[in-house]
């Protein structure tokens, strides 16, 4: 098997690797693996829209600072150039 390897000390943001040829319109799999164990790479799950398990578990309701008062409503200013037609 034939592998392109490139290692970082400091990695950057991104990342641009050109593809050989002999690689291109082919399946290839692109890993990026933490050489340094304080990185911290557990995998967590998600749910149906993505959102960690337990996200809303663990934040709703976690505001810790004053508690927060609904301003009242101010009037909109209503449209009177549009004549309600919709085409």
């Amino acid at each position: 098997m034939k592998a392109i390897r490139l290692i970082y000390q400091d990695a950057p943001s991104v990342i641009h690797i050109n593809i050989p040829e002999e690689f291109q319109n082919h399946p290839v799999e692109v890993i990026i693996i933490a050489l340094d164990e304080s990185v911290n790479t557990e995998i967590k799950e998600t749910d149906a829209n993505g959102w960690p398990i337990g996200f809303f578990e663990k934040t709703a309701g976690a505001w810790a600072g004053e508690p927060l008062e609904r301003e009242s409503q101010v009037d909109y200013e209503i449209n009177t150039t549009h004549d309600g037609n919709h085409k």
